[in-house]
């Protein structure tokens, strides 16, 4: 460790440069604890906004009215586990993943890259970013460390990522200036040195020794201690404050952890991100954000304001903060909201740039919010209860005598896994350890809902009535209602041991994917079969009513005669599920608990003709269904009902 550490600050002082060469390059000056970018004085105003949150077609709109706030870099970054989805396949680093795209793309915008390569990110991502498959891996015995076994996989991830990365950086004329390893790693706890040491030197190997390497940690000394490294610099995270000496308390507790050091907020925290089942509302008035910006910079803090424009969790990737999942929505009450308007933070912000003396990026004009429509309303039918779809769509399974498959075992990382078996008499079930929700049914028919933890709600045992006199079948679907982002990973989902009925043990089960996963379903391995079981069975002009109070999948068709625009989705009235439209997942909906009520659709999701709606509803419809059909219902803005 003592050789690591006397060879890695070796290299830190070769590729400390003083001077005004104007050849492109991004440095620290620690002689006047200040950055240089191509040899003059440079101070950043950036935005932090999520690649992977927005379809890749309105990137450029979303950066442009980035650009037009003033600011003159964005703060990008990382998520493994969307880039890697299964351990044993090559990461993708194109299409909505593409990486490098975004990049350029904010670049021809005007906008530097501030680049968050993890390997955790936090971000309200599910687990961080830290892939499920990780936990396959039996050899690791601590994650987010310098076990050996979790290195290894880090290797070969960021041997995929960073050679994408290398040509961008700054002194190769590119727009990335530095890069940040791990994320609020001393409030962790772990405190491994080593670990964030290999990660340094790893990302120097791949991007070079004049890479500028940072760490973020809120402004607390045993955070601060445990983590950051020497030479490598830290930076803080800052919220909105009006006291000016507590503010100038923060940088002055960075500085001090590298001489020489800039004044650097690397994350302005202005909102908070919304959740199930809880009253999120935003704590901070629009003018203390703009208070407390201006006293940083007058201390010529460099500042990324987090979040500038949040997007979407589509599909099944948002975090969780114990016991509440993060909504759909990760609009945040950012200044640029989920479908790209533009609010009074926006303008404040805006004006607050616009009269900064001398500042060399000025606002440019903000473009045009893009249309948006509320159409029709849709007829759905029920296509089949949820368990039978399950079966029909003829997913893959996994046979066990005793204990059910854990999710991780039939390599289903997100969403939904099926579980089945047998039962001749009925009672008590216990489920002593499931992840997250289990909803049980007997002979297709929906017995009710167990909760590993929501809010207050903890129940494991339910009461299973109406046995037949014969075999009756019992099954189980397992939510997965997203990973904890900010603690120690804990990953394992699904069942998680021995099923009780009549305090006997359950056994002969069949442990089933469930094919409705990722934001882009046409990716999934049996997709095409799916669909086509879809449009072989479903009669549009037949409707199983008696199938209407169960949970079940409902579908429809959303006619469009036009060039589509942007519409959400009005899920008020409906229970707890999830909805796809055409090859889409626009993610879960959770109208009986909220806030969030309404799910933002892109125009590219959409099609002139015919657009296929199913609405997987877990928990039954209310006021959205007659006794013969339900109704989808559209509308042209957001509704979050606190």
């Amino acid at each position: 460790m003592r050789r690591e550490l006397a060879l890695f600050l070796v290299c830190s002082v070769f590729a400390t440069v003083f001077g005004t060469d104007s050849s492109p390059s991004f440095k620290i000056d620690t002689v006047n604890s200040q950055f240089l970018l191509d040899g003059d004085p440079f101070t950043y105003i950036a935005g932090e906004i999520h690649y992977f949150r927005i379809p890749h077609q309105k990137w450029d709109d979303r950066l442009k009215r980035v650009r037009a706030l003033g600011f003159n870099a964005i703060t990008v970054p990382v998520p493994w586990n969307l880039h890697q989805f299964y351990q044993d396949e090559t990461p993708i680093l194109s299409g909505n993943l593409d990486l490098v795209k975004f990049i350029k793309a904010a670049e021809s915008n005007g906008l530097y890259t501030i680049l968050r390569i993890g390997p955790y990110i936090s971000a309200e991502w599910d687990n961080g970013g830290l892939p499920w498959w990780l936990i396959r891996n039996t050899k690791i015995g601590k994650y987010r460390s310098s076990d050996p076994s979790f290195m290894t996989e880090v290797t070969q991830w960021w041997k995929h990522l960073l050679p994408k990365i290398y040509p961008l950086m700054r002194k190769n004329a590119g727009p990335v200036l530095m890069v940040q390893i791990e994320h609020f790693y001393g409030a962790l706890g772990i405190c491994d040195q080593q670990y964030l040491l290999q990660l340094a030197n790893m990302a120097k190997e791949n991007l070079g020794n004049d890479v500028v390497l940072f760490t973020v940690n809120p402004p607390v000394l045993q955070f601060m201690r445990c983590g950051t490294l020497p030479n490598i610099l830290p930076t803080i995270e800052i919220v909105p404050n009006a006291n000016a000496g507590e503010i100038e308390s923060w940088f002055s507790m960075q500085k001090a952890f590298m001489q020489g050091a800039p004044a650097v907020a690397s994350q302005f925290l202005i909102n908070p991100f919304k959740l199930w089942g809880k009253n999120v509302s935003d704590p901070y008035p629009n003018n203390l954000i703009i208070q407390t910006a201006k006293t940083a910079f007058a201390l010529n803090a460099s500042l990324s304001f987090h979040m500038t424009h949040g997007g979407t969790n589509f599909g099944y990737w948002n975090g969780a903060v114990d016991p509440y999942p993060v909504t759909t929505s990760y609009d945040s009450f950012a200044p640029i909201s989920e479908a790209g308007d533009v609010n009074p933070l926006y303008i404040s912000i805006r004006n607050w740039i616009s009269n900064i003396p001398g500042w060399q990026n000025p606002p440019t004009p903000i473009p045009a919010n893009l249309p948006r429509t509320a159409y029709p309303d849709v007829q759905l039918t029920v296509f089949d209860t949820i368990s039978g779809f399950i079966i029909g769509a003829n997913p893959e399974c996994w046979s066990s005598p005793e204990t059910p498959r854990t999710a991780e075992y039939i390599r289903q990382g997100y969403g939904y896994i099926y579980y089945n078996t047998t039962i001749i008499e009925c009672g008590s079930l216990y489920i002593p350890t499931f992840a997250d929700n289990a909803y049980i049914f007997l002979n297709q028919n929906f017995v009710g809902a167990l909760y590993k933890q929501f809010g207050s709600i903890h129940n494991n045992t339910i009461d299973v009535q109406g046995c037949l006199d014969q075999f009756n079948s019992l099954e189980i679907i397992i939510e997965i209602t997203g990973r904890d982002h900010n603690n120690y990973p804990v990953m394992s989902r699904g069942i998680q041991g021995n099923v009780y009925m009549r305090n006997i043990t359950l056994e002969n089960w069949e442990s089933c994917e469930v094919p409705i996963e990722t934001y882009e379903i046409s990716l999934v391995k049996n997709y095409e079969s799916l669909k086509q079981h879809v449009f072989e069975t479903i009669d549009f002009e037949k409707s199983q009513s008696a199938a209407i109070e169960q949970p079940s999948v409902f579908i429809g068709n959303l006619i469009i005669k036009t060039a589509p625009a942007d519409t959400f989705l009005d899920t008020r009235g409906w229970g707890k599920g999830v909805v796809t439209i055409n090859q889409y997942n626009i993610g879960r909906y959770w109208a009986s608990i909220g806030p969030q009520q309404t799910l933002y659709i892109p125009s590219e999701f959409l099609h002139k003709g015919e657009n296929l709606i199913m609405f997987y509803e877990f928990e039954g419809a209310t006021t959205a269904c007659t006794a013969t059909a339900c109704t989808a219902k559209f509308t042209n803005i957001p509704v979050f009902d606190y």
